[in-house]
């Protein structure tokens, strides 16, 4: 089965706790990994070490075609904003079951869909697979909905990380993480 070829390739974030061979740079990034996996029959799968061989595959030959998936996630994607009494967009949720969903940060098409709601600069969390929360960097409310997203990514069937991401015109970056209540330092374990 692993022979028959890809429906597509990609990115796709995951978690640091997860065991992935191929993986991208993310700058600032603790707890997020990006991974190249693929789809085929039965969902997406990582690609291992043999198999990213196998398949000759570098990661310079592999971005522009994840990135291509990346466009065409963003495009479609269906996005619920939420608002304030006033009208003003407080945050946007997608929820999507693309495998791929969370690989849209990678695209400009991202920034562009929101860049009038949320503005130039948005904040970008990808707390599961299927769900991704913007909130405008400047003047936005993230912080208030810090301690119920923080419960939703505990609660995720497929979680990927608590990691803020900034997207702007330059691309993205992990600029901060939520805090988990009760991780204070007497709550961390030192080895």
């Amino acid at each position: 089965p692993d022979q028959a070829p890809a429906r597509r390739i990609g990115i796709i974030f995951g978690g640091a706790f997860e065991a992935l061979d191929i993986t991208g740079p993310i700058e600032g990034a603790k707890t997020t990994k990006m991974a190249a996996q693929y789809e085929w029959s039965f969902g997406v799968r990582p690609f291992t070490k043999k198999t990213w061989e196998e398949r000759s595959l570098a990661w310079e030959t592999f971005l522009p075609v994840a990135q291509q998936v990346a466009d065409t996630v963003a495009a479609k994607l269906e996005p619920k904003l939420v608002r304030d009494h006033r009208g003003i967009a407080l945050y946007a949720i997608i929820a999507d079951e693309d495998p791929f969903l969370t690989s849209a940060i990678l695209s400009p098409k991202l920034l562009e869909r929101f860049k009038e709601s949320l503005g130039d600069r948005i904040h970008v969390l990808l707390l599961e697979r299927n769900r991704i929360y913007l909130f405008p960097a400047t003047g936005g409310t993230l912080e208030e909905f810090g301690p119920a997203l923080v419960e939703e990514y505990r609660q995720a069937q497929f979680p990927v990380s608590l990691e803020i991401f900034l997207l702007d015109r330059e691309g993205f970056r992990v600029v901060g993480e939520l805090e988990r209540p009760g991780a204070g330092p007497e709550e961390l374990e030192v080895e």
